[in-house]
């Protein structure tokens, strides 16, 4: 359940996504039945981790990926990326 008042990401924001599920024999990573792709963003807060997003997006696109920053991130942050 998500809060109606809750307020979007902001300032630097690590963004990546992750593979979640079993592990499935002979199949590894994106190959593999049974998992999850997930979204997740994390405000850097210096040493420690602010707030986190986290969603379960369809594909590793690009417009999949957008469509995440957008609904969670506020415009001026900065984003880091591993891509």
């Amino acid at each position: 359940m998500v809060l109606s008042t809750r307020t979007k990401l902001q300032g630097i924001i690590e963004v990546d996504e992750v593979m979640i599920g079993g592990k499935a024999t002979g199949k590894r990573g994106r190959g593999a039945e049974g998992k999850s792709l997930i979204a997740v963003a994390v405000e850097v807060k210096g040493r420690k981790t602010g707030r986190v997003r986290i969603s379960k997006i369809s594909d590793a696109s690009s417009e999949s990926l957008k469509e995440f920053i957008e609904t969670n991130i506020k415009q001026s942050s900065a984003i880091i990326t591993d891509g």
